[in-house]
């Protein structure tokens, strides 16, 4: 990318400025944009893809958060509804983007948008950033010419999904903390308390008991590096491994899905979370005009989980046989048998798109109460548990103590 240096005239008032360009025809197309009049342009240096100027566009680094999407979309749509001009709006927003992957998204955008193209067609060449369901969303709102409509919708959907993938964090964050906790604990007193009573009781001569003969061992066994050093290429190796089990072995994928979503609490938790967001889903595409076919292969999408995956992919095929929608829900076991029930319904009243908002609505009220409820249950659970391991552990470390006095006394 280049650095052209301008001057020029926007809302009757002289301005000057850099602006990134591939050439110098598309800096002064993107100041157009702009509604500048150019007094003056020149190039001025190339940016380099070295040190702190480097774009990185690969793995996790040129990724967008899910955050910058809902925000960029929220924006979108107040603009829209504002009645100003896609790419102006566009424009605006990548002004006031921090995120670089999400402003250069933007910024090509725009300049698909001026070279002709639809404004899907230009989300859609963002796909590592705009998944099916935003490009499906958008579409549906240029066929239908009510964009702004749909694009609220999209702001409610990112917002519930949002919503259930912070509950989600937040279920999972006080067991992993309090586990953390423990485990610091546990580290300390095994590199520095253990060896203080391990020296102590040498130099005194007791024979140490069982339990904390066992407590000095590890201890030993920590502080050797080279175990420490096993342990944590150990764990490396095994998610490696996990990772290419589960994109290459089906068996092993599906295995571990299942396994998942039978976790105790947890499950569940997934479970409510999936239905919640399919619905949702699918209640807005209905709105849209979508095909039955199409809502429910976009549907696939809300979730890596392969074993829903899979049971969404059955039911979009054995829906042309001509059988009812909620009979083929009811087949599918992963799915409770509540979800069936809340669409018959809604076949029979013909209001499906009310009958799925409902039944988003439901299980987003439920899937909150299972979140409260777990963080209730877990908290004596993980105190107690603490509890028990430090306690234990200083009984077995007093225990020559204990047993020296008891002899001494005999």
């Amino acid at each position: 990318m280049d650095v052209f240096a301008y001057v020029g005239v926007q809302r009757g008032k002289t301005i000057k400025g850099t602006i990134d360009a591939s050439n110098l025809s598309r800096a002064r197309a993107q100041l157009r944009e702009k509604r500048v009049k150019i007094k003056k342009i020149k190039q001025q240096k190339t940016k380099t893809n070295s040190g702190l100027n480097m774009n990185i566009k690969w793995g996790i680094f040129g990724s967008v958060p899910k955050k910058e999407i809902l925000m960029f979309t929220k924006k979108l749509s107040t603009m829209i509804r504002a009645g100003l001009p896609i790419i102006d709006s566009f424009i605006m927003i990548a002004d006031q983007t921090k995120n670089k992957n999400m402003k250069q998204a933007i910024n090509e955008m725009v300049i698909d948008i001026s070279e002709g193209r639809s404004l899907s067609m230009a989300f859609k060449k963002q796909g590592r950033h705009f998944d099916n369901i935003y490009v499906n969303m958008i579409e549906a709102g240029e066929v239908s010419g009510q964009l702004d409509k749909f694009i609220d919708k999209l702001t409610d959907i990112l917002e519930k999904q949002a919503k259930i993938r912070s509950g989600i964090k937040s279920a999972m964050f006080y067991p992993i903390t309090i586990l953390l906790v423990t485990m610091s604990v546990l580290m300390f007193m095994m590199t520095k308390v253990v060896p203080t009573f391990q020296e102590m009781y040498g130099d005194m001569g007791l024979t140490l008991p069982g339990p904390t003969q066992v407590i000095v061992n590890i201890s030993d066994w920590v502080t050797t590096p080279a175990n420490i050093g096993a342990v944590i290429g150990s764990v490396i190796g095994l998610l490696f491994f996990h990772k290419i089990m589960k994109k290459y072995v089906g068996v092993y994928h599906r295995t571990w899905c299942w396994l998942l979503l039978h976790i105790p609490l947890f499950g569940n938790i997934i479970v409510k979370a999936v239905v919640a967001r399919s619905s949702l889903l699918m209640a807005s595409l209905f709105t849209a005009g979508v095909s039955v076919l199409d809502t429910l292969e976009i549907a696939e999408s809300v979730t890596t989980n392969i074993l829903f995956v899979n049971a969404f992919s059955r039911i979009r095929k054995n829906i042309m046989s001509g059988i009812e929608l909620s009979i083929l829900f009811g087949d599918e076991k992963i799915f409770p048998s509540a979800l069936s029930q809340l669409i018959a319904v809604g076949e029979r009243t013909g209001n499906m798109e009310e009958m799925l908002n409902a039944i988003a609505q439901y299980y987003e009220e439920e899937f909150n109460s299972i979140v409260e409820g777990l963080s209730t249950i877990i908290e004596p659970i993980m105190i107690v548990f603490i509890g028990a391991v430090v306690g234990a552990m200083v009984i077995a470390l007093y225990l020559p103590i204990l047993s020296a006095g008891d002899l001494a006394g005999g």
